[in-house]
């Protein structure tokens, strides 16, 4: 209640939102604002059926807000979850017979699907993108998958092989930098392969079968199963866990499904004091990493903010002493990177960035490798990289730019003249004082030809 009031103000201008969203309850998106909403959409009708009048009136009231909180994020995913959700419930209060469920239930996702797509058709378009590069990258590795964070390590690749293969393609103007495939199940194959996603498949099943288990489900046991269907609903359309307030409604929702099934099992006691026994170093342990991570990312921001003040050279040695403790973090590393091209150290720079190109491919890690090459003189390389971040973004224009600079230096009038052309022929998403300068540059070199 209090955050979707808090999104709701937000909206009308009382609160300030972040990243220029207007409606970001206190997550970093709207989709994180809605996802959480969603979950807990659930939770206000456990006290609708409460005998106090004052318990049954904030729960409508909770639930009425919690509705209008979604619908105005304009989260497409949010406001699908709610919809199932919220038909899932009617359901459970009619009593419909299973046949005209289904059939209600995929006239209305047809309908609510093809409003939403036309309501945000630039996006939804991006997304088939994404879906389509996710599933190349699922054909080369179906079994296994490409590992832990194999995703954000390889996508690119496959965006900038696709506008290679495909240079006219309607999609260029939508591309942008991904890190997830808006799609968590595409991530879990992507990631761990049809092995991976067997294993989920099974446990899905299993929690199927905990829930019709209890033939006299109360309703929490309901609401738990609302919850996590509002969360598997979410995640065919974002990346719903990424948040950790998802993952404490998800676990809650496990535990009430999975301890109401009564399942027959009896720990020995010794077990279970065990295990008990053994909780104490875990917790011991796991707060002193989590106290070392939160030092050290502590320390990194510092060093980036005494940086942006133009103390770069005074900054380094601390970066090389935080590059052992951050040296899985792959902002850390692209950070670090782009500080020692700062400071000149392009040799440095780059075996830093090619570290942090293992873990994540990135538009603008390719940038600042080509600049390093450049600078280093290496200049092949440099135009290789150049042309890698153009196929990763077509709509960007700085790689082009780079690299008619890189033709100039080198003496190759004509590749020169042929980035040129296609600097100035090149559509324009969003006009910047960026663009306009460069289209200005390229045009004047142009007429003096």
């Amino acid at each position: 209640m209090a955050q979707a009031l808090y999104g709701i103000f937000q909206y009308l201008g009382m609160f300030p939102a972040v990243n220029g969203f207007r409606i970001t309850g206190s997550f970093d998106n709207p989709a994180g604002f809605a996802a959480c909403l969603c979950a807990g959409f659930p939770i206000p009708f456990y006290f609708i059926r409460k005998s106090y009048t004052w318990q049954r009136w904030y729960a409508l009231v909770s639930v009425a807000v919690i509705g209008v909180a979604v619908v105005l994020s304009a989260s497409r995913a949010g406001i699908i979850a709610l919809f199932v959700v919220a038909l899932f419930m009617l359901f459970y209060q009619l009593k419909i017979k299973t046949k005209s469920k289904i059939i209600i239930l995929s006239v209305s996702l047809v309908l609510a699907l093809s409003g939403l797509y036309f309501l945000k058709k630039d996006s939804a378009d991006g997304r088939l993108l994404i879906w389509r590069c996710t599933y190349e990258m699922i054909q080369d590795k179906p079994l296994l998958g490409y590992g832990h964070g194999g995703f954000k390590a390889n996508y690119m690749n496959y965006q900038a092989r696709y506008f290679a293969e495909h240079p006219d393609s309607q999609y260029a103007m939508l591309a942008d930098n991904v890190n997830r495939p808006f799609n968590e199940y595409l991530l879990l194959l992507t990631n761990y392969g049809l092995a991976g996603f067997i294993l989920f498949l099974a446990f899905v099943w299993f929690l199927w079968h905990s829930f019709h288990r209890n033939r006299s489900k109360n309703m929490l046991v309901w609401i738990a199963g609302w919850s996590l269907l509002s969360i598997a609903v979410f995640a065919f359309f974002s990346y719903p866990l990424t948040y950790p307030f998802i993952w404490i409604m998800g676990i809650f929702s496990l535990i009430v499904i999975i301890h109401q099934a009564k399942y027959p099992v009896k720990i020995p006691s010794i077990i279970i004091q065990s295990l008990k026994l053994m909780m104490i170093p875990v917790i011991i342990l796991s707060c002193a990493e989590i106290y070392n991570h939160l030092s050290a990312e502590m320390l990194w921001r510092y060093c980036a903010n005494q940086s942006l003040l133009g103390k770069t050279e005074k900054m380094l040695p601390m970066y090389e002493h935080l590059h052992k403790r951050l040296a899985n973090s792959e902002l850390f590393l692209y950070n670090y990177a782009a500080e020692l091209n700062v400071a000149k150290q392009y040799d440095k720079s780059l075996a830093i960035a090619q570290e942090c190109e293992k873990l994540w491919e990135d538009y603008d890690l390719q940038m600042l490798m080509a600049d390093n090459y450049q600078n280093m003189q290496q200049y092949q390389e440099a135009e290789f990289h150049y042309i890698k971040a153009s196929n990763m973004c077509p709509v960007k224009f700085m790689p082009l730019y780079q690299l008619y600079k890189l033709y100039e230096v080198t003496g190759e009038k004509e590749n020169a003249l042929e980035i040129a052309n296609k600097i100035i022929e090149k559509p324009v998403k969003v006009m910047s004082p960026t663009i306009k300068n460069i289209q200005q540059e390229i045009q004047q070199k142009l007429n003096d030809l």
